[in-house]
């Protein structure tokens, strides 16, 4: 798995209050198997997951993933699920890697391959919340 992975840091447009589920799953169609894809491939491979996650009645939000300069971004989706099982064929379906798993606070990295997890501490600590995301990235500061 990419070590970059472990370094992720968060921005999205809503407060920690708002989120009223326990357990989301951080996924993102851009960039399958960590291979680099043009922008256009990217939103096209993301409208294919809204419609997904649209079809399978999912709870979600905007979450943009990046480096921590954000020099790096990956726009995703938070979505409400109590189950990693299901957010692992998720995130199998749209050819990814790996994906972030959040239960209350407790971020972990999640292998899509076998299902092997990372703790990596504390989501909050690494999220900006209710930051101003462009429609589809990250707003330059």
């Amino acid at each position: 798995m990419n070590p970059a992975f472990r370094t992720a840091r968060f921005q999205c447009s809503i407060r920690p209050e708002e989120i009223i589920y326990p357990c989301i799953a951080i996924v993102t169609a851009c960039n399958p198997g960590d291979q680099v894809c043009s922008e256009t491939v990217n939103q096209q491979a993301d409208k294919g997951l809204v419609a997904d996650l649209d079809y399978h009645g999912w709870w979600r939000f905007r979450v943009v993933g990046g480096s921590p300069d954000f020099q790096h971004q990956e726009p995703g989706w938070a979505v409400a699920t109590d189950s990693v099982v299901e957010a692992i064929a998720l995130g199998r379906r749209w050819g990814q890697v790996a994906f972030f798993w959040v239960v209350l606070d407790s971020l972990s990295l999640v292998s899509c391959r076998d299902g092997t997890a990372e703790a990596l501490g504390s989501w909050r600590a690494r999220t900006r919340f209710d930051q101003p995301l462009g429609p589809w990235r990250v707003v330059s500061e």
